[in-house]
């Protein structure tokens, strides 16, 4: 309850609103007499009207905003200029930021607001995006790939307001993910070709992969290992769908990387086990239960979705451990390196 001194304020500030009331021009003050009147008089209409539209309004908005994109890459075409990787990665931010909704950040004004799978999804699909442009400006000294980088960064969920500095305006998630897509873009057109140890960059880039994915797998790990046994699991379908999104990203990457290294893989003489390695991911990604369960491994008649998520993960991991360890006895020459 208000004490006394906080009751004190409340009526001053009433007397300031009636005081303005008061003041208000005939014409407008009749306005509000009109529109209170109707209120009053329509009230259980309104009782019943204003509910009927939020429903229908959230119910068909989520509908229609609900786009979980797992468009296969059947043929990637290097670019005249740059890396295939680079077009790859800003074409797939430019998807998920403009051309469909990015949904981890919406306020509750949005129908999307109430999505749980795709804002998750996104979420992942930048995640493995920032890994891998993250290692990238760690490898070359460009300005650019270091700004996308570090925007890459960024958390995903921010529309207006900064959840960490007390509700400041800050800028959007989209916004900041479009300013790295722009530097990826410019880093393409000017820098990405000072590419001159395709070796080094190659196998830092699926070490990095892989040691993402054991996080994902770990990640699942917990989960089941903590939830399994719960009645309802409400946060399995958010771990699962962030680790679809996340297998995504690398598929996409790892399509680019076969057209920019084809070469060096070839000469390793595991460009089938690459071609497995997508095919992997592709099978994990596309796992669409209707309903996310997370059972107990134990149980008869209850499925647990993120164990079959993790068994894609786990068969990635050693696909990508093997490819690693051929290109390690790869150079550039295609001569075996000396032990």
């Amino acid at each position: 309850m208000p004490n006394k001194q906080q009751w004190n304020t409340i009526k001053l500030r009433l007397r300031e609103i009636f005081e303005v009331l008061r003041r208000i021009n005939p014409i407008t003050k009749e306005r509000i007499i009109t529109a209170v009147h109707f209120v009053r008089k329509s009230w259980k209409s309104i009782a019943v009207i204003v509910p009927l539209f939020l429903i229908l309004y959230y119910l068909i908005g989520s509908w229609a905003t609900n786009n979980i994109d797992k468009s296969l890459v059947s043929v990637v075409k290097k670019p005249e200029k740059g890396l295939t990787l680079i077009v790859k990665i800003s074409d797939l931010i430019g998807r998920e930021v403009d051309d469909k909704m990015w949904t981890p950040n919406l306020p509750v004004i949005f129908p999307g607001y109430f999505l749980d799978n795709m804002p998750s999804f996104q979420s992942g699909i930048i995640s493995s995006l920032r890994v891998v442009v993250g290692e990238l400006s760690h490898t070359y000294d460009s300005q650019e790939l270091n700004k996308a980088a570090e925007l890459l960064k960024y958390p995903p969920d921010i529309w207006l307001l900064s959840k960490t500095e007390g509700l400041a305006l800050a800028p959007s998630s989209g916004a900041q993910y479009r300013r790295a897509r722009k530097s990826l873009i410019k880093f393409n057109d000017e820098d990405a070709k000072a590419l001159v140890t395709p070796d080094v960059v190659l196998s830092k880039l699926l070490s990095a992969v892989g040691k993402n994915l054991g996080t994902l797998e770990a990640d699942i790990d917990k989960q089941v290992r903590e939830h399994g046994d719960d009645w309802t699991d409400n946060q399995a379908d958010n771990v699962f769908y962030y680790a679809q999104g996340s297998l995504y990203g690398y598929y996409v990457v790892l399509k680019a990387l076969g057209e920019d290294f084809k070469d060096l893989i070839l000469q390793s003489g595991k460009y089938e086990n690459l071609t497995a390695l997508n095919k992997t991911l592709e099978n994990g990604f596309l796992l669409s239960p209707t309903v996310v369960r997370n059972g107990n491994p134990e149980a008869v008649f209850a499925p647990n979705h993120l164990l079959t998520l993790n068994y894609y993960i786990a068969k990635a991991r050693y696909q990508l451990e093997k490819l690693i360890t051929a290109l390690a006895t790869v150079s550039l020459s295609g001569e075996a390196n000396a032990d």
